[in-house]
């Protein structure tokens, strides 16, 4: 009876720390590199001929730290986006965690979360999540399962994928993007 009792009891507190795993990616700890000692670049549609204009700085809104990205995106000359990204180095999988969540203050305007796995190979390939932010610090949870793919070329579900790079896009439509990134990881 003993050796189930403590069955029993192992049972549950694995159970009870598998439910509350969580893994910080980002807490600006070490403003401008992830957990992961990787660093966050900036970058626009530029690099396919389009024409958005933005920046993102490290700065404090309210008393909290974040990654404050702004611009124009316009879909002019087939472009369409402004983003921080950062690699994922180990990659993370898919199985250990149920969704990503964020700490953001924004704009009343759509932003998404880009994730590229081995399996997206070409830069127009990603797996996304958009979310609405307004002008108060929330946390947006963004589940795996609700991920959606870009295109055709790549599996329709990201689960058991290893994400190898992360993004915060502000795009696909002419707006001024403004969004501060205060914390980011996995839950």
């Amino acid at each position: 009876m003993k050796f189930f009792f403590t069955i029993i009891l192992c049972i549950f507190f694995s159970i009870n720390i598998n439910a509350n795993d969580s893994m910080i990616l980002d807490d600006l700890t070490t403003p401008g590199i992830t957990t992961q000692k990787q660093n966050w670049a900036f970058f626009t549609d530029g690099v396919m001929g389009g024409l958005s204009q933005g920046k993102a700085i490290i700065s404090n809104l309210d008393g909290v730290d974040c990654y404050h990205m702004t611009g124009n995106v316009t879909t002019e000359n087939n472009g369409g986006f402004i983003q921080i990204r950062s690699q994922l180095k180990p990659t993370i999988s898919t199985k250990k965690y149920e969704g990503i969540y964020l700490k953001v203050f924004g704009n009343d305007e759509d932003y998404s979360i880009h994730l590229r796995t081995a399996l997206t190979m070409a830069p127009w390939q990603y797996y996304k999540f958009s979310f609405k932010t307004n002008s108060e610090w929330n946390e947006i949870r963004a589940p795996f399962n609700e991920f959606k793919k870009s295109n055709a070329y790549q599996p329709s579900d990201l689960i058991g994928q290893k994400i190898k790079s992360i993004g915060l896009v502000a795009g696909f439509k002419d707006f001024t993007a403004d969004i501060c990134l205060s914390e980011i990881g996995f839950y």
